[in-house]
């Protein structure tokens, strides 16, 4: 099941975020993402959240209602419940704004849902956030996004090999503290990135 869900963080621009609702099965909002369904005129399917940061929904929607203390985040309880009802894929948008604590916490659900065979992705008006868990995979050139950077997660990835990419790297070993591996750009219609060890975020981005 393909879920679209839909954080609390501030955003002002809606437009990619209605495509992406057209072609979901399920909709989540978190907590105050409820806002932002309204802004796009899109209905959700659940919403979940202990309504610190947005009031309680005034329509007709299935609500869970969480404690204000809790250790999950909104968006975390959200994605476990996503998980229950047999999503596969989830991607996230109005995860990125706002505090920095919160946007941190939202990438790393990227590879919590890798833990849990589950495909996720983050997405704002100019990026396009995957996880890379090893082992190597291909992605299509999409010329929405010009650049692609892979940023480490684990201290040091090693055997890091791009292929298809303006910048060819091989067998290459770039730290977290030093990573010179922003700004590459896709040339061909698939391009492929090996990890040999550790854990990444692949950002796929555009200039403003």
């Amino acid at each position: 099941m393909n879920v679209l869900m839909i954080a609390a963080a501030p955003e002002a621009d809606y437009d990619y975020i209605r495509p992406l609702a057209a072609q979901a099965e399920y909709i989540i909002c978190a907590d105050g993402g409820v806002r932002h369904a309204q802004a796009c005129g899109i209905q959700p399917d659940l919403v979940v959240g202990d309504f610190d940061s947005g009031t309680y929904p005034d329509f007709d929607v299935e609500v869970i209602q969480l404690k204000p203390e809790k250790d999950d985040t909104d968006l975390l309880s959200c994605t476990r419940e996503a998980l229950r009802r047999g999503a596969d894929q989830i991607t996230y948008v109005c995860a990125s704004g706002g505090r920095i604590d919160h946007f941190l916490s939202n990438l790393s659900l990227l590879e919590f849902l890798y833990e849990h065979d589950c495909q996720g992705i983050l997405i704002d008006s100019r990026n396009r956030v995957t996880f890379h868990g090893g082992g190597t995979l291909t992605y299509s050139a999409d010329p929405a996004y010009k650049y692609v950077g892979i940023i480490p997660l684990d201290g040091t990835l090693t055997g890091l090999t791009l292929r298809g990419t303006k910048y060819v790297v091989t067998d290459a070993e770039v730290s977290r503290s030093q990573p010179y591996t922003t700004s590459n750009e896709p040339v061909e219609p698939e391009y492929s990135i090996t990890i040999g060890s550790g854990r990444a975020l692949v950002i796929e981005s555009k200039d403003k």
